[in-house]
């Protein structure tokens, strides 16, 4: 009961609203898993960790694949409430390099709210991930958000992520 309870701080709305908004993700999971060809989709999920605490995470990202091992991407992010911070939810870009099982990546984030732990709207995207040898599983991944020290607040937020590929 206590991890239904942590998952359920991936948003803010009450039990009807919470449920469509699951029953949505699943349908738009369902219907993404295969119709991309040039590009790779990924469902992420996982969890924050520091900054505001421990919370669910869930994300989609879009990478686009460049030559040599790199490639563009965008995507959003919920980040669940923690015991300090309200649900959050964020849209990025950024540009990724990869050598050997090992990827770094740069962007840029909005977040919709700033709180104790996000100091402004736009923020840097700091990311590793490394390789794992499965087709459906192809990375964990730690991401960063921070405005790097452009305002006061600057705690900025962590996620340990699970990248699933859905095409």
């Amino acid at each position: 009961m206590r991890v239904l309870l942590w998952l359920k701080g991936i948003v803010g709305n009450n039990r009807k609203i919470t449920i469509a908004i699951v029953a949505f993700i699943v349908l738009l999971v369902w219907a993404l898993w295969r119709p991309l060809h040039a590009a790779e989709l990924d469902l992420r999920l996982g969890s924050s960790f520091a900054g505001g605490g421990a919370g669910p995470v869930l994300g989609l990202d879009l990478h686009y694949p460049l030559p040599q091992r790199t490639d563009v991407f965008a995507g959003t992010t919920l980040w669940g409430a923690t015991h300090e911070i309200a649900s959050n939810w964020d849209w990025h870009l950024g540009l990724r390099g990869c050598r050997w099982q090992l990827c770094f990546a740069l962007g840029a984030a909005y977040m919709q709210r700033i709180d104790t732990v996000i100091g402004s709207h736009t923020d840097y995207l700091l990311e590793v991930s490394y390789f794992l040898p499965w087709a459906r599983v192809p990375s964990i991944d730690v991401t960063h958000r921070s405005d790097a020290g452009t305002t006061d607040i600057n705690r900025g937020i962590q996620a340990a992520l699970v990248s699933i590929r859905l095409q």
